[in-house]
């Protein structure tokens, strides 16, 4: 009886085999969308084989399927979230440097980046922490935090910022300090209105410094100091 010819490489995989694949990417990935939720809740300590697996709804051998160790696992969550990140304000980079910005527009952008839900906010925080306490982890988080400096960049640039790139980094700051003062309030909500105000602070004030004082005297009236309340 002839030998049966080997399978070519190229052939697509039966529809069997496909699912199989296809089940594992959904359970990998939930262990990985799980592990970020556990470190928003509990922080990295906090991030085992039992809390993960019951968050992804899983068994608790599967987390041995897909990775070698806990450490691992965490790892790599990181990197995903954090690339999750960099996506997400590449596109918004990307949506920005194509329409017309005002400074409400400016304004209304930045408080909305400082409004993510709990979850987020928590998880990025944990990240910063993270990469303060293991120098690997640095890199991948120091992108995430030079993806919304580079929206910040393109939002000041379409408002005639005196200094967009140099600024970038204030705006930055100030909506994650907000985005984490909210979640010592009781409905975990940020302040807009606040925000808002710090914002049109910070631009007046830059405005003033270049010498630019017209434009920062017609700002200052067209957003008067309560506005909102």
């Amino acid at each position: 009886m002839s030998a049966e010819p080997a399978p070519d490489p190229k052939q697509a995989a039966p529809p069997r085999a496909r699912r199989h694949r296809a089940s594992g990417t959904a359970r990998r990935d939930a262990l990985l969308a799980a592990t970020v939720e556990v470190v928003a809740e509990r922080g990295w300590a906090g991030v085992t084989h039992r809390a993960v697996t019951e968050q992804a709804g899983v068994p608790l051998a599967t987390i041995s399927y897909f990775f070698e160790s806990i450490e691992e696992l965490a790892a790599e969550a990181l990197r995903v979230f954090t690339a999750e990140r960099v996506r997400v304000m590449s596109s918004l980079n990307t949506v920005l440097a194509t329409q017309q910005l005002d400074f409400a527009g400016m304004a209304g952008l930045f408080a909305g980046a400082a409004a993510a839900n709990r979850t987020q906010s928590m998880a990025i925080f944990e990240a910063y922490l993270q990469a303060g306490r293991q120098p690997e982890h640095r890199a991948m988080v120091a992108d995430a935090l030079a993806a919304l400096r580079q929206v910040a960049t393109t939002a000041l640039t379409a408002v005639g910022a005196p200094d967009p790139e140099g600024a970038a980094e204030s705006y930055a700051a100030l909506v994650d300090g907000y985005a984490m003062h909210a979640l010592t309030r009781e409905n975990l909500e940020v302040d807009r209105v606040s925000l808002q105000r710090a914002i049109r602070a910070l631009f007046l004030g830059e405005l003033v410094e270049a010498g630019r004082i017209e434009e920062a005297a017609q700002l200052s009236g067209a957003y008067p100091k309560h506005q909102g309340e």
